[in-house]
């Protein structure tokens, strides 16, 4: 099966470039080279635009700021094969991965100067993806000046994160959550990427009551009962939910929103081996690559200072990161195991405790409904009435 090319990994990293140049020059590899199946997965079968695809519209979390330096980085956001590099003053810049002169990927280019080069035959483009060169006709000519790359979406740098507007209309503010320029918090980022459609990775993440079975063979999330009913209350940017009975022993509530930044808020109880400290604070952020995968941002904070941050910082890095992505691992497997989300939905029975779950549909229903119409899709099929068990 072929390889996907995932954000952090440029496609000259899929093959390998210090292999590469070592085939030059011994012919060490070749064999192997010539013989790789192919690198790119096929493009997704649903139009653009497609909410299946994700919401446009929005800023996405790409990774941290080490996630691209002098090479550039193939990704798929949204459906769309895109390239993220740093042009000549350092900016991130994300595009269209595909040259306009004969659809090569620009990502397996170079940055020279500050331009991105495609490398079949040596065209350049500058940031915004206007091509500026096109060496066999000498360079700068009217062929150049009439070439773009399909599609450019803003990035942003910010608290040592890439943030990208991915749509069509004017970026609105990005306005980051407050931990992460909060100094009381001590911070570690966290990505993992689901094989699953962002939509029903966002329901996993609203499902409080999935936490006491799911994860009850974890570290953190082993304690508390199992028979509780959940609370959902609205607030300005989405909503919050909460478990009736139980409060500070588990995955108990967690705040929901869904403007041009969406993302959720939980606190997790550590036990004493975490070492000094209050509650883990985590902050969600979904990036859908496409209708079967969805990267998924974790940045973890915890409120402590001094000796105490240093002790937890290296309990962290030993110990507990690895305890968390067992945790995910989990998610991973149940949510994979869905498939598509319709057949995940075909015949579903919901409980009470499936109430978030409603909710969050009701929510985002008449964003995805409007994207739809946007682009000139069809209208979701009617579904029956959703009606809960008691």
């Amino acid at each position: 099966m072929p390889t996907r090319p995932t954000l952090g990994h440029s496609a000259r990293a899929l093959g390998g470039r210090a292999r590469g140049r070592v085939s030059q020059y011994t012919g060490i590899g070749t064999r192997q080279i010539a013989r790789r199946p192919p690198t790119w997965l096929p493009s997704p079968e649903l139009a653009k635009g497609d909410p299946r695809l994700g919401l446009r519209d929005r800023w996405y979390l790409l990774g941290t700021s080490s996630l691209v330096s002098e090479e550039p980085v193939a990704t798929r956001l949204l459906g769309e094969d895109l390239v993220l590099w740093r042009d000549g003053s350092d900016a991130p810049r994300l595009m269209g991965d595909l040259c306009p002169h004969r659809g090569a990927r620009l990502s397996i280019g170079d940055v020279v100067d500050g331009e991105l080069r495609c490398s079949y035959h040596h065209w350049r483009f500058d940031g915004d993806g206007q091509c500026i060169s096109v060496p066999s006709q000498g360079g700068t000519c009217s062929l150049a000046e009439r070439t773009r790359v399909s599609v450019s979406y803003p990035v942003v740098e910010q608290a040592g994160y890439l943030w990208a507007w991915i749509g069509e209309t004017e970026p609105a503010p990005l306005d980051l959550p407050t931990e992460f320029s909060d100094s009381r918090y001590s911070t570690f980022p966290e990505t993992v990427e689901w094989g699953a459609n962002w939509l029903l990775a966002l329901e996993n993440l609203v499902d409080l009551m999935h936490a006491p079975f799911l994860h009850a063979r974890s570290i953190t999330l082993n304690e508390g009962i199992t028979d509780d009913r959940v609370v959902v209350d609205d607030h300005d940017d989405g909503f919050e939910i909460r478990r009736r009975d139980q409060a500070g022993t588990n995955f108990d509530w967690i705040d929901i929103h869904t403007g041009a930044l969406s993302y959720v808020r939980l606190d997790i109880p550590l036990p004493p081996s975490a070492g000094p400290g209050p509650a883990l604070r985590i902050l969600g952020f979904l990036t859908p690559r496409d209708n079967a995968a969805t990267l998924v941002h974790f940045p973890r904070f915890r409120e402590v200072a001094g000796r105490e941050r240093r002790i937890w910082r290296t309990l962290y890095r030993l110990r507990m990161r690895g305890t968390h992505l067992h945790v995910l691992n989990q998610d991973k497997e149940m949510l994979e195991s869905l498939r598509t989300v319709e057949e995940a939905r075909r015949d579903e029975h919901l409980a009470q405790a499936d109430r978030p779950v409603v909710h969050l549909r009701r929510a985002l229903e008449p964003d995805l409904e409007a994207q739809r119409e946007r682009f000139g899709l069809a209208p979701e099929s009617a579904q029956a009435p959703v009606a809960l068990a008691d």
